[in-house]
């Protein structure tokens, strides 16, 4: 019997393996990618001579995404279950001053929100500009604590989180999709269909969120992403997703590549990882979010993977799981 705690170390293991595997490939083009690795990326590798940031980083090491999450989790563990944004941020802020290459992880609307932050600026105005993934990338713990069949108060924890640094409509609205997500398949849900649905509602509901900027629907980007998942195969599918919607670190991009990949993989967070991998753009937080969504709904990992990818990041992902457990709605 697949527990929710088992569950909720799918989501963990999967967000660090979609974020490891495609970390070597971020920022590429989808030309580049198909140049570098004609079949793929099919496992995890160091980076290239091609990194886009001049990074040296270890086959299976994991970047901001990874690191953001366990914040995230820690925060609601410390709290018992609730988010305190002021006590995220004390550890983000702490996280970053601790990292000499901080200027290359920190995504643009995080660091624009901190730097504001620092200047004494209000937590209710910093995330005004942020509309880039980081929130959507770093959610899945909120997700965890919360019930996608209660989405306004879903909506609420995720909007604690991204009050200071991506506080606009369209973010909190990613934001949410994710969450509703990974609520939903900790919940034992493994269904493609319903996710899609779950997917929306919870776009819909998120975006009435935040500052209101403008910016395209997140609903009919998603619409498009499962009309060309259900009407072509993976390697049309996957050139289709890249040069029509995006796959940068906009939110109104990510998402729908997300939920794509998802459904493009059947929700095997392995051929996710792979797929997300090669997509192009920006590969370690599709891989991230992706797989921490497919994680949950099938969490029977190899256990080399998950032991490589522990001892490579110091990671203990069961420790993890446990101690957020027991806030899941659906583990009583």
């Amino acid at each position: 019997m697949i527990t929710v705690e088992n569950r909720i170390r799918g989501v963990l293991i999967g967000t660090a393996l979609g974020d490891a595997m495609g970390m070597p490939t971020e920022y590429w083009t989808q030309a580049m990618i198909d140049d570098v690795f004609p079949e793929g990326v099919k496992k995890f590798y160091p980076t290239q001579r091609q990194d886009f940031f001049g990074r040296t980083m270890r086959a299976g090491e994991i970047t901001d995404d990874t690191a953001n999450t366990m914040l995230v989790l820690d925060t609601l563990v410390e709290s018992e279950g609730r988010f305190s944004t002021e006590k995220y941020i004390e550890k983000l802020i702490e996280w970053k001053n601790s990292l000499p290459t901080s200027a290359l992880v920190i995504g643009p609307s995080t660091a624009k929100a901190l730097e504001l932050i620092a200047k004494g600026v209000s937590m209710k105005i910093t995330g005004k500009y942020g509309t880039t993934n980081g929130s959507a990338m770093k959610v899945s713990p909120i997700g965890i604590v919360s019930d996608y069949k209660h989405l306004e108060e879903l909506a609420d924890n995720v909007e604690l989180l991204c009050l200071p640094t991506h506080n606009t409509g369209i973010a909190i609205a990613g934001a949410c999709v994710v969450a509703a997500c990974i609520s939903y398949v900790t919940s034992g849900g493994n269904n493609l269909d319903e996710l899609w649905n779950i997917a929306i509602t919870a776009a819909v509901t998120g975006q009435k969120r935040g500052f209101s900027i403008p910016c395209p629907s997140l609903v009919k980007r998603i619409e498009k992403a499962h009309q060309i998942t259900s009407n072509y195969e993976i390697s049309e599918a996957r050139k289709m997703i890249y040069e029509e919607l995006g796959t940068g670190v906009e939110t109104i991009e990510t998402i729908p590549a997300v939920l794509a990949m998802i459904q493009l993989a059947k929700g095997d967070p392995m051929i996710a990882a792979q797929l997300c991998a090669s997509l192009g753009g920006d590969t370690d937080t599709i891989g991230a979010i992706c797989c921490a969504i497919c994680g949950g709904m099938n969490p029977g990992f190899e256990d080399s993977i998950v032991k490589f990818l522990e001892e490579t990041n110091d990671l203990n992902f069961t420790l993890k799981a446990y101690e957020i457990s027991k806030y899941s709605p659906f583990n009583k």
